[in-house]
């Protein structure tokens, strides 16, 4: 027994001494001289890591580097950032890329496929909410106000100010379960037959009116960032609308009238 327990502290010890040998060690103090067994092995290592080995651009707008040869001159620069480095995976391909991304959410070839169709996903669906918002606003004021409709007052969704239910303004609860359910149907069958196409290596293109130019590749380009831009701007007005209904307690119909009100409201 006392043997088995001999050799398992030797092997241990063993085993310890060729970790301890292997394992960098870091001196910011400089606690071990020139000629010292650690230093002639190179087992010494900075605690930061040289400049020189990261793949990334030094940038330095405020003149601080003394040392220019450390700087980068001539990194490419985002278009929307103009202070910050173009995202590698972001070299100007897709339409509408201005080389937007401070957080890193596109750091690899499948995360940018991931967000790229996150974003256009969302732009249509706010393009859509963009104006079916104030159109709601204006169709349910409209209905209310019909002669004899008493019973359609009672059903109107808008809440105080003619402001249209959201998180926000509250009234969901006004919302037929049955919409609810109709709209994640919908939703869940357009995810799939997109799931489809995308396996058989084909995208799902919704073109009635045939407007997408298939084999002019400029004019793809053109209709894609236009596409991209007027997303991104209903985005931001869709935050916009709720966030003006929540401060002013009024629906943006009523707050802008020379935008939405006219001969036929």
């Amino acid at each position: 027994m006392n043997s088995a327990n001999l050799k398992s502290s030797r092997l241990t010890r063993e085993m310890s001494s060729s970790n301890s040998e292997d394992r960098p060690i870091y001196d910011p103090l400089k606690l071990y001289g020139q000629n010292s067994e650690e230093r002639k092995n190179e087992r010494i290592q900075p605690l930061e890591l040289d400049r020189t080995e990261i793949n990334k651009p030094v940038l330095d707008p405020l003149n601080l580097y003394q040392d220019k040869s450390q700087v980068t001159l001539n990194a490419d620069m985002s278009a929307s950032l103009p202070f910050l480095p173009r995202p590698a995976m972001l070299t100007g391909e897709l339409a509408g890329d201005l080389g937007f991304d401070p957080l890193g959410f596109a750091s690899t070839p499948e995360s940018l496929d991931f967000q790229r169709r996150a974003e256009l996903k969302h732009a249509r669906l706010a393009m859509l909410a963009a104006v079916g918002w104030p159109l709601s606003e204006l169709v349910q004021k409209a209905w209310s106000a019909v002669p004899d409709a008493s019973e359609h007052v009672e059903q109107s969704l808008l809440n105080v100010g003619d402001r249209v239910p959201s998180v926000l303004n509250g009234g969901l609860d006004k919302v037929s379960p049955l919409f609810w359910v109709s709209a994640l149907a919908l939703a869940g069958i357009i995810e799939a037959f997109a799931s489809y196409y995308r396996q058989q290596g084909e995208e799902l293109v919704f073109d009635p009116l045939g407007l997408y130019p298939r084999d002019n590749e400029k004019m793809k380009k053109f209709v894609e960032t236009a596409e991209t831009f007027n997303g991104r701007l209903a985005m931001l007005a869709i935050v916009g609308f709720a966030f003006q209904e929540f401060v002013t307690q009024m629906g943006v119909v009523n707050e802008t009238p020379f935008f939405f009100h006219s001969a036929l409201w």
